[in-house]
């Protein structure tokens, strides 16, 4: 089974919508510290940050992404099947953008009606970075390590969230640790649990 890493912003990057039913945000953001996070696998805590050129157009053109609510599967709002489709993703200074019309559907209309209420306020994105080289460690003064995301191996949505947990510079960003489960079976319990346990390291 994959292991997939869950990253989530608000702030600046939050979906907005726009133009009727067009929903458009940040999945990632370039350059924002998180707050600290834990590495489960090694014991360890971090801040991590998202280097510019992780995302790449190589990436967008050979990935088959979901735009989704929660990272739920059974939630579909568009997608992007090698950079064609309903999902539109572009990579710019500030990071990786998405954009779709909300399909009429209930999910469609949930949504659009979510955001423009103002009580879905994050977005997210489901990723791996485990290639030799996409990512360094840099351990600091105060024993908490820096990772740096240098590349993006695999992209497997992006999301609209009410679960950004935790505030960096300009956005909120929730790290959920090597999921040990497919993305699809993630509950809102769940998310809360993770979320209460980062809170106490």
């Amino acid at each position: 089974m994959e292991k997939y890493e869950i990253r989530s912003f608000g702030g600046d990057a939050a979906p907005k919508l726009t133009e009727e039913r067009t929903i458009e945000g940040y999945a990632a953001v370039y350059n924002q510290r998180s707050e600290v996070l834990y590495d489960f696998v090694n014991n360890r805590r971090f801040i991590e940050v998202i280097e510019p050129g992780a995302f790449t157009e190589e990436l967008i053109q050979n990935s088959d992404v979901r735009a989704l609510i929660e990272h739920s599967s059974g939630r579909l709002l568009a997608r992007s099947r090698n950079g064609k489709g309903t999902l539109a993703l572009e990579i710019d200074d500030y990071g990786l953008k998405y954009r779709f019309v909300a399909p009429n559907t209930e999910e469609g209309n949930y949504a659009a009606e979510m955001i423009k209420r103002g009580d879905i306020s994050g977005s997210s994105f489901a990723y791996r970075s485990d290639k030799p080289g996409s990512v360094v460690w840099e351990k600091q003064d105060n024993n908490i390590w820096l990772r740096k995301v240098l590349r993006i191996d695999k992209l497997y949505d992006v999301t609209i969230t009410a679960y950004p947990a935790y505030t960096g510079t300009e956005v909120t960003v929730r790290s959920i640790e090597e999921l040990e489960k497919p993305i699809e079976n993630i509950n809102d319990d769940y998310l809360i649990e993770i979320y209460k346990y980062r809170k106490l390291i």
